[in-house]
């Protein structure tokens, strides 16, 4: 079982799948009065800074809304209900660490585990009936959810799970804060039932008395916080009481007396809404878990019952299977969760490979990784495969290195390099781009699955093409945080050395961005951009030392030094982006800004614009400024038609830089929030969906001040 891991956790795939688990729900809001409703709108955003402020350690639960349902024994039943968004987070670490706790649990444990039942319960007790085992202990638990111990659950809890984030989330959840009215109750111990994780961790904490009653050999039946042991004598049944009582006692609970007995089949008894008396099994006429006559203006405050998400029928008998009326059961129901939410194994799982933050960068954050981990794969000759779980890497036949596929996002591959048809085949399906570059960095291609999921966005997004006014707006949009970004990057130079020529382009910039607003074609808006960056490339000419030989952008090929890093630097940036693109959604051939042509992903020239400046000119500012890559690390070509070259000393070395600067942090403007580069592009790939999709009004550039 491979460790549950929190870049499992908040992978967009398993976010939006508990999203859309929650949402089935059609629960009430929480104590914020957020209603599921209002949680939609800007959704990703929403999980996006939901994911963020668990990276960095912001996250904290909101208080819980206590709500009361009856009890059909009389009185009422407290349930304590998470905000929307602590009940999509809670139910996307239960996705994850449901497969770890599954493989713990026991055969004897019934309640709501995938591929198991209440009919499978009773079929058991027949069996051992049949056996000769007539004699029987039917118990319950008093309290049970709210007695559960704390430090005695998170022990177990840490013996399955590894992650100290994970653990760090469930703590917080243990640890709620209940608002009860104007009465403010900490919970010291139990777990809130009404959370989608409680049942979870509720089963987990009885597995120890499952392991023990079974170390003696008794026959256990457990669902949930009711369970029955047979026994093939009075004696046998007495030891069983005798024994339960005392784990039950070393995990600080109690049976509850008057719910608790030692009948046989032929006096009879009742588990799990079944009458059992003698060889018969009589199913019980019990009323549903909640009552039709609660009031349904009550009913909103419960989640209701989620249904398959997995696309397969659910089959008669279970359908109509009745669910026993336990404490357990209740908060199964309350928190959303039915038997077959369950997964037998984990949902594909995300997360980053080879693109860590260098020590020195602003990263104040638990495990975290890029938003995009990939695999740059440089030496010529090698081949990369796929053996079981990882991707291998093999020279002269050899395996070199082996790398857990499940934690690459995308593969960049240089020159002469062999690709299996076994890799290739995991790519497509799990939607890991491949991009084939020449040994220099010329790109030829992708490798990448056709995915027709978001085909309504792409209706929305050709429609939009087709508005000239809106490619007109959002054109100038793109242009104008271009614009902006590459004048605050002239400024920041400006402020170290006094120069007319970044005086006057400062100044011709801040008149292009007034000439922008008034353009009324997209040719006019072309034409001033374009000459804003002859202006910003003449001035950034000035910063070099004349052994660079830079004296503007030339791209076809790049003639010199700078222009090659520039070059080779935007090829990063852009694949880095067309991942992005693709994976929410996007088509990234269909642009705003730059014509739409055969093969041409225009879609990410379009949202590059306003990252140029900002992401990849300023890593090759630092690296020439500080002489940390020199003219002699190119080869330089006599005939104009060939392109300068990086060597494999400096390509390797910018490589490293552009992923630091990915890494690193900045106050994101449309939330406030601290995230990494890549966060901030994906966001802004998120927010372009919504303003193609009319969710948000116009799109708002990412600008540096």
């Amino acid at each position: 079982m491979t460790d549950a891991t929190i870049s499992q956790v908040l992978s967009d795939a398993n976010l939006l799948q508990a999203w859309y688990k929650v949402k089935s729900n059609d629960g009430c809001a929480g104590i914020d009065g957020v209603y599921l409703s209002s949680f939609e709108r800007n959704l990703f955003s929403k999980l996006a800074l939901l994911k963020d402020e668990v990276l960095y350690q912001t996250y904290r639960p909101k208080p819980l809304l206590r709500v009361y349902i009856p009890k059909k024994s009389g009185g009422m039943r407290p349930l304590s209900i998470p905000a929307v968004r602590d009940r999509v987070l809670q139910t996307a670490v239960s996705l994850i660490i449901t497969p770890v706790f599954e493989a713990e649990f026991e055969e004897c444990s019934y309640a709501y585990r995938r591929g198991r039942s209440v009919k499978m319960a009773v079929e058991k007790i027949s069996q051992l009936r049949d056996q000769g085992f007539t004699w029987v202990v039917d118990a319950d638990i008093k309290s049970y959810f709210d007695e559960i111990d704390h430090d005695r659950l998170m022990i177990e809890v840490k013996k399955l799970i590894t992650d100290e984030e994970i653990i760090r989330l469930i703590k917080l959840w243990l640890q709620a804060v209940i608002r009860d009215g104007e009465r403010i109750e900490f919970v010291k111990k139990g777990v809130p039932q009404g959370s989608p994780v409680s049942p979870l961790l509720a089963n987990l904490y009885l597995d120890k008395f499952d392991e023990a009653m079974l170390g003696r050999n008794f026959r256990l039946i457990r669902f949930s916080d009711d369970f029955v042991i047979l026994c093939k004598s009075k004696k046998r049944a007495e030891k069983a009481m005798e024994f339960t009582e005392q784990v039950l006692q070393s995990l600080k609970l109690r049976i509850n007396k008057t719910k608790t007995d030692i009948p046989t089949f032929k006096r009879g008894f009742r588990f799990l809404g079944v009458d059992f008396i003698r060889s018969l099994t009589i199913k019980a006429q019990y009323p549903t878990i909640i009552p039709e006559e609660i009031d349904f203006g009550t009913l909103a405050e419960i989640p209701a019952k989620i249904p398959e998400l997995d696309g397969q029928e659910t089959s008669a008998d279970k359908s109509h299977e009745i669910l026993p009326e336990t404490s357990m059961a209740e908060a199964f129901t309350a928190a959303g969760v039915a038997p077959d939410d369950f997964p037998d194994t984990s949902p594909p799982m995300v997360d980053h490979f080879d693109s860590s933050p260098d020590d020195g960068a602003d990263v104040k954050r638990v495990n975290h990784d890029p938003l995009l981990r990939t695999l740059y794969m440089f030496t010529p000759g090698v081949v990369l495969g796929k053996e079981s779980e990882r991707f291998t890497i093999r020279r002269a036949g050899k395996v070199v290195q082996r790398i857990l596929a499940i934690k690459v996002d995308q593969v960049m591959v240089y020159g002469n390099i062999q690709i299996t048809t076994q890799a290739m085949q995991f790519c497509i399906a799990e939607k890991i781009p491949i991009f084939l570059l020449s040994g220099h960095g010329k790109f030829y291609g992708i490798i990448d699955g056709f995915d027709t999921d978001p085909v309504l966005l792409h209706r929305d997004q050709f429609n939009r093409a087709a508005d000239e006014q809106f490619c007109l707006d959002l054109a100038k949009a793109l242009l104008r945080g271009k614009i902006v970004n590459s004048r605050v990057l002239l400024l920041r130079q400006k402020r170290r050395r006094s120069s007319d020529i970044l005086s006057n382009s400062i100044g011709h910039l801040k008149r292009s961005l007034g000439k922008l607003e008034k353009a009324i074609t997209l040719n006019e808006i072309r034409g001033y951009e374009g000459s804003a960056a002859r202006v910003y490339f003449q001035a950034l000419a000035t910063l070099f030392d004349p052994d660079w030989r830079f004296s503007g952008r030339r791209k076809k090929p790049p003639p010199d030094p700078i222009n090659s890093l520039f070059s080779y630097g935007y090829t990063l940036l852009y694949y880095n982006l067309y991942s992005l693109v693709r994976g929410r959604g996007l088509n990234p051939h269909v642009g705003f800004l730059h014509p739409v042509r055969p093969g041409h992903p225009a879609l990410v020239s379009d949202i590059i614009e306003e990252f140029r400046a900002i992401v990849v000119d300023t890593v090759v500012l630092n690296l020439v400024l500080n002489r940390r890559i020199i003219p002699d690390d190119f080869t330089v070509p006599t005939d104009a038609r060939q392109p300068c070259l990086l060597g494999e000393r400096s390509k390797s070395l910018f490589v490293r830089e552009l992923e630091k600067k990915l890494n690193s942090r900045l106050i994101y403007p449309a939330n406030d929030q601290k995230l990494d580069y890549r966060r901030c592009m994906e966001h802004q790939v998120l927010h372009l969906a919504r303003v193609i999709q009319g969710k948000d009004e116009t799109y708002r550039p990412l600008i540096l001040r």
